[in-house]
């Protein structure tokens, strides 16, 4: 592993149009739209490729509902339209979701104020949503076998907004990059800036799994380092600390709902969600200013209990304990310093240029990441004297390219069942796996289908539980840049978040990894005790242990 990591490297030119630091959401998204247009770019991140904040989300792309209340109506309008578009781009990815606001005798907003603001929110939409909002009576809440409570309810709001695989989102960007030229790499952190006469002229980086440190040369360097940004500017002169991050924890139990649900906290009023997630249900999120270590964040003891209680205010048969968390997880929100309480901080992206030749992208919404992007770009080719047209609003993300739209795929109709059956047929592969694959890669299943098709022993199922099987794997160890078991286990899958967290898997997976990465007995050993460690500092299960099965 470590000698063709070298090689990818060193046959990377030093001199570059475009140097991008961080590879979540911003960061990959950045190096897909400037790679389009043509720049020399590359592309770096000290860990996985959205391992931070960017897969530790509410997955949702959204219009932002909830930021109307603050008089945020071009965020809620841009978001409203980056949504359209991701959903036409990466149906396999972005699906739509039906919510339900409630509104309950005790709720600080009004019926009226709800109804204007669900027609407002169809207005920015330009009533392009996947459907139009209804507003309906108490007595339609018979209709959801959520178990909603009933007692003080005044009215409802059904709605459609967008949930997301948030990581694999990232890595569709990154893949999309690595089409269009730009250099890739995970596990290569920025050491040091490299500085010239008070101008940002490249960076140094270090290969974390070989130790091989290179410099790298480009008139623009653009740092979409999320909560790290803090640090990256530290030792810059007048140490700008643009940043006060929110740290949002969520918890994942067991199936309570099909559909999402918008709420308001009984106890501090902020609005949370309890969404359907991988079969589970997702809850979340808080929002507490933290000064925690980016690297170090975890779910605190009070906010799970937070999130247990009011979801069990609202959904009361629930009737959840801690004993009923099966993982929790989470992230930094990388907010502006701003006055007023974390919730009310502003979503809005900034662009900040310390020094000359830096850029760097502070906040932003998960959603409208596309767009940010094509301003960071569009400044680049500025100073670069290019005029190349963005084109990430037209062409679909890899495995997007489908012969149907996202309510086709949503709703799993004709062509969907068709493409099911022709995948079934070539590959012999059972008809619940194969809609696996296509919810999962989109286009990009077909080859997962052939390798399975071929290799009988790449068709097994990695455990009885999951749907995975091990050509996905191998794909992801091939095609896909998984370096790491967590990269599987928490990204290329969701596999550590399930009630068994993937377990029974870890001694064929870790095998996979060994055969194809070239690992020795004791650096595979290795890297199981540290995935072990990690759920369990995670506080993903209080105690995993790998089965002993044999492979």
């Amino acid at each position: 592993m470590h000698a063709r990591r070298r090689d990818r490297l060193a046959l990377v030119a030093p001199e570059q149009d475009l140097l991008v630091i961080g590879g979540g959401i911003n960061g990959a998204g950045v190096a897909r739209d400037a790679a389009l247009r043509g720049l020399r770019v590359v592309l770096f991140d000290k860990d996985d490729f959205g391992a931070g904040t960017s897969s530790r989300t509410s997955k949702l792309v959204h219009g932002g509902l909830r930021y109307l209340e603050h008089g945020a109506l071009r965020l809620v309008w841009e978001a409203c339209r980056e949504r359209r578009i991701l959903l036409q781009q990466a149906p396999h990815l972005v699906r739509p979701l039906p919510f339900v606001f409630p509104l309950y005798e005790d709720s600080r907003f009004p019926p009226w104020k709800l109804r204007a603001g669900m027609w407002l929110y169809d207005l920015l939409a330009t009533f392009r949503n996947v459907r139009p909002h209804r507003m309906l009576r108490p007595e339609h809440a018979g209709a959801w076998p959520d178990g909603l409570r009933r007692d003080g309810l005044r009215t409802l709001a059904l709605y459609y907004d967008a949930c997301m695989d948030d990581a694999r989102l990232v890595l569709a960007n990154v893949l999309g990059a690595q089409a269009a030229g730009a250099g890739t790499f995970n596990y290569v952190g920025v050491t040091r800036l490299l500085l010239h006469g008070g101008r940002v002229g490249g960076v140094e980086v270090e290969d974390s799994l070989s130790g091989e440190r290179r410099e790298f040369r480009a008139p623009c360097v653009v740092a979409c380092t999320g909560p790290w940004t803090n640090a990256l500017l530290a030792g810059l002169p007048g140490t700008p600390q643009p940043l006060a991050p929110t740290r949002g924890t969520h918890i994942v139990v067991r199936p309570l709902v099909k559909h999402g649900f918008t709420l308001a906290a009984g106890a501090d009023g902020r609005v949370f969600f309890v969404l359907p997630w991988l079969g589970l249900t997702l809850v979340g999120t808080t929002d507490v200013a933290s000064a925690d270590d980016a690297d170090e964040v975890t779910p605190t003891a009070a906010e799970i209990d937070y999130l247990l209680a009011e979801t069990n205010r609202f959904f009361p048969e629930a009737r959840l304990m801690k004993s009923d968390v099966i993982a929790a997880f989470a992230g930094l929100r990388p907010l502006l310093r701003a006055d007023g309480s974390a919730s009310s901080r502003p979503r809005e992206h900034a662009l900040l240029e310390p020094l000359p030749g830096l850029l760097c992208v502070l906040g932003g919404k998960y959603t409208t990441y596309r767009a940010v992007a094509e301003q960071v770009v569009d400044r680049v080719q500025s100073q670069l004297q290019r005029r190349h047209p963005c084109r990430t609003a037209q062409l679909p993300l890899p495995g997007g390219d489908l012969p149907w739209g996202a309510r086709e795929h949503w709703q799993e109709g004709r062509a969907w069942r068709q493409e099911v059956v022709r995948l079934v047929a070539a590959s012999s592969l059972d008809t619940p796996t194969v809609e696996h694959l296509l919810r999962t890669y989109g286009s990009r299943a077909a080859p997962i289908a052939a390798l399975a098709g071929q290799e009988p022993a790449a068709a097994r199922r990695l455990c009885p539980h999951l749907p995975h099987i091990e050509a996905e794997v191998r794909f992801a160890l091939r095609e896909e840049m998984a370096l790491q078991l967590e990269d599987w286990f928490y990204r290329r899958s969701r596999t550590a978040y399930q009630p068994c967290h993937g377990l029974e898997a870890l001694e064929r997976v870790a095998e996979l990894f060994a055969a194809e990465l070239g690992w020795t007995e004791a650096e595979g050993a290795a890297a199981s005790a540290r995935l072990l460690q990690g759920l369990q500092k995670a506080s993903l299960t209080p105690a995993p242990r790998a089965s002993t099965r044999s492979a």
